[in-house]
């Protein structure tokens, strides 16, 4: 059964995407996209039914994913040489003169543990998320892109080339984490690269035809990284299953496959494909940042921390992540554009997990797969949330926001939902990052970066939401008038926020702590850190709970309690200019008549991309390139 469900999750998506594709009338494609979205999410949650397992896909040959492999190389060389990129077409030959030496290779002995797929909790739960969350986004971009069609550029795609590049995102995005064949994992790396590179093009702008460019590139190389770092392994004797990765024999080839991991998931200085991706309609920077691309790389960091722990591979990989983690944070901090500030944040919280993977403790590996749960959902409602601001308003930029709560209080309160859950307690991502500076306690340098990081997070979230909710006080809200299905996936992603932030603590019991237990058995009964991990079940969560309620019911009871005939416009510096009409002017100087207005400082001089990226670019690729230096040592 359980095979039977994997062939479901992974060829179902593609299956349909095919047939959305094909379609030749609109209602169809509509009908079809929903049908592949609870289709997908029903056999996810199926799925999380059934323990742990190793097996095969039915009607799957040994023949099929080498040549879904060559496939995908094919592709990317078509492509390198289509859109005139040497780099990629370079790669793409790299790629194939390595599959070919792959092919001669010999082979140890294969194991049950060695089957070519593999079924825990760690791939359970990314097959959730990208399950579930992706569905959601699904549905959420019906509403979304017809609108696209109508006031986006003219040259875009199709609608159908569009949907069936995002539905089958989710099928591959599912094959990558099942994978446990390099084979399959490889075919399924490069088919998410594909798909993002036609996604973020869809406007077939120069901009966008840029960032798909530069996404392809980026990429790309991070599949030369995932292949040779295979091919290394192979010829150590290690086997073709990426559970047979062991750190006897496959530093250079963890190695690798680190760097190929931090790629994927844009870390510094790879990040400027996941801010070009941003170009692209809002339903692919939702799939891209929160459910698909990104989780790819931090789940190969994840899969592969039992076997880098204790080494100085894993002190570099935390290193290099604290410090992504603390530079994206200060560049988020300097942004005024929205889609900005999610894409940083995005970075930074990546980051932070591949930081607590690198400890190789069991609470760091726990805090790491908190973060992927609830980044995940939370992220993926926040970029929704700042598509339909987007289309509303026509800016990105958060000045423009200013009484946002008036204009659409709708989509507000639900955005505010999101960033209270990114900042504040009882959601998972904060308890993430108290159980990451616990973690990093005997890690000076690391623990350093991931105060500093998380005080700029603080930062970046406060401004946001002060700029939003900075509105004159209305007796009445009018709701802003939205497709149903952009409105349903928008209140659906915001009510799983809001129960996540209640069920942080049982999930930690039931599923995250029982996973860093697996992983890390041998330290279980020395290990500090796993005593800690034992110590969060007797921690008292009910009074953050009730500290959440009563702050929620205080403030709408003030709301209701306002008496109209008691406001009075504030005092703004001289005196107030008192015409029929409400405004916010004031007389100045010689009687001048001033608007009142008020912005959030950046710090442009001191956060600025050029400023940063100028010196954190540098560091970044320097503790990349140290990974290989130490195991020299």
């Amino acid at each position: 059964m359980v095979s039977w469900l994997l062939l479901l999750l992974i060829a179902g998506p593609m299956l349909f995407g095919l047939g959305i594709l094909l379609a030749p009338a609109r209602e169809l494609r509509v009908g079809l996209t929903l049908v592949a979205a609870g289709v997908t999410a029903a056999a996810a949650l199926y799925l999380s039914r059934w323990g742990p397992a190793y097996g095969e896909i039915p009607v799957a040959s040994h023949a099929l994913p080498i040549l879904l492999d060559w496939l995908m190389i094919a592709a990317v060389i078509a492509i390198g040489h289509f859109t005139r990129h040497t780099a990629v077409l370079v790669m793409g030959v790299i790629q194939a003169i390595m599959g070919l030496a792959l092919e001669f290779l010999p082979r140890v002995p294969q194991t049950a543990s060695q089957a070519a797929f593999v079924f825990d909790q760690l791939s359970l739960m990314i097959v959730l998320i990208t399950s579930v969350v992706g569905a959601l986004v699904l549905v959420y971009a019906i509403g979304y892109m017809e609108r696209h069609e109508h006031h986006g550029p003219h040259s875009q795609a199709s609608q159908g080339q569009f949907f069936f590049f995002l539905t089958a995102f989710l099928g591959a995005m599912n094959g990558l984490v099942l994978a446990n064949d390099m084979r399959w994992l490889s075919a399924f790396w490069e088919a998410t690269t594909l798909c993002s590179f036609f996604l973020i093009g869809h406007d077939r702008t120069p901009e966008s035809d840029q960032s798909a460019r530069r996404a392809i590139l980026i990429n790309v190389f991070g599949g030369v990284c995932l292949q040779a770092g295979w091919l290394l392994a192979v010829y150590k004797g290690n086997g073709d299953a990426l559970t047979s990765f062991n750190q006897a024999h496959a530093l250079v080839p963890l190695a690798l496959l680190a760097v190929a991991a931090l790629t994927k998931s844009a870390q510094m200085p790879f990040q400027s494909w996941l801010l070009g991706a941003m170009l692209a309609p809002t339903p692919v920077s939702a799939l891209l940042h929160s459910s698909t691309m990104v989780n790819a790389g931090v789940y190969l960091v994840m899969r592969m921390a039992p076997g880098f722990g204790g080494s100085r591979l894993a002190t570099v990989i935390a290193l290099a992540g604290a410090f992504t983690f603390m530079a994206a944070s200060a560049l988020a901090v300097g942004q005024s554009n929205g889609k900005k500030v999610l894409a940083y944040s995005t970075i930074a919280n990546l980051a932070l997990i591949i930081t607590c993977a690198g400890m190789s403790t069991p609470l760091g590996y726990a805090a790491a797969f908190l973060l992927i749960v609830f980044h995940a959902i939370t992220k993926g409602l926040l970029f929704i949330c700042m598509g339909t601001i987007e289309q509303a308003i026509g800016s990105r930029d958060i000045e423009d926001m200013h009484g946002l709560m008036k204009k659409m209080p709708y989509t507000t309160v639900i955005a505010i939902v999101g960033m209270v859950a990114m900042l504040m307690p009882p959601f998972g991502v904060l308890l993430g990052k108290w159980i990451a500076i616990e973690t990093a306690v005997h890690s000076p340098v690391v623990m350093l970066m991931i105060v500093l990081g998380s005080a700029l997070t603080v930062v970046f979230w406060a401004k946001w939401l002060g700029r939003i909710v900075t509105v004159s006080y209305h007796h009445t809200y009018t709701m802003e008038e939205l497709p149903p299905v952009m409105s349903g996936s928008m209140l659906v992603l915001g009510l799983a926020t809001l129960l996540s932030g209640f069920l942080a603590f049982p999930l930690f019991e039931k599923f995250i702590k029982p996973l860093a237990e697996v992983m890390y058995p041998i330290s279980s009964q020395t290990d500090a850190s796993w005593k800690m991990l034992q110590m969060t079940e007797s921690f008292m969560t009910w009074p953050i709970y009730v500290l959440a309620i009563l702050l929620a019911g205080s403030l709408l009871l003030t709301f209701k309690a306002v008496d109209d005939g008691k406001l009075r416009r504030p005092f703004m510096c001289g005196e107030n200019v008192t015409d029929c009409q409400l405004t916010y002017e004031f007389r100045s100087i010689m009687d001048r008549r001033e608007v009142a207005m008020s912005r959030s400082y950046y710090f442009a001089s001191v956060f600025g991309e050029e400023n940063v990226t100028s010196w954190a670019n540098p560091v970044a690729l320097a503790l990349i390139l140290s990974l290989f230096g130490v195991i020299a040592i």
